[in-house]
């Protein structure tokens, strides 16, 4: 894990600690499953939207529920892959979902 995965991962553990109020959190641990609900899932939400800048869909966190994986998928938000032109990905795949329809 590279130095800012790393230091991505222990800043969203600290917020999972500060919104279920507990000193310690597994990275493992799903959300639900360490003292969570839906009223402090909002809450980390909106933490977590504020600290990247962006706007998470509650159901895109919903589907990273530890802190592991909402590390490893904001970690992939952040870096777009090697090589990957979405623009040109975007308008071909545009292009092949429009040419299906005909």
């Amino acid at each position: 894990m590279s130095t800012a995965a790393h230091d991505l991962l222990e800043e969203i553990r600290l917020i999972w600690a500060e919104v279920l109020d507990q000193e310690d959190v597994p990275v493992d641990a799903n959300f639900f499953e360490a003292g969570g609900d839906s009223l402090l899932f909002i809450v980390l939400l909106e933490r977590i939207n504020r600290l990247t800048g962006r706007e998470i869909e509650a159901a895109e966190l919903f589907d990273h529920a530890t802190v592991e994986a909402q590390a490893e998928f904001l970690a992939g938000l952040a870096a777009p892959e090697a090589g990957a032109d979405t623009a040109t990905d975007a308008a071909g795949g545009r292009g092949r979902l429009l040419a299906r329809g005909r």
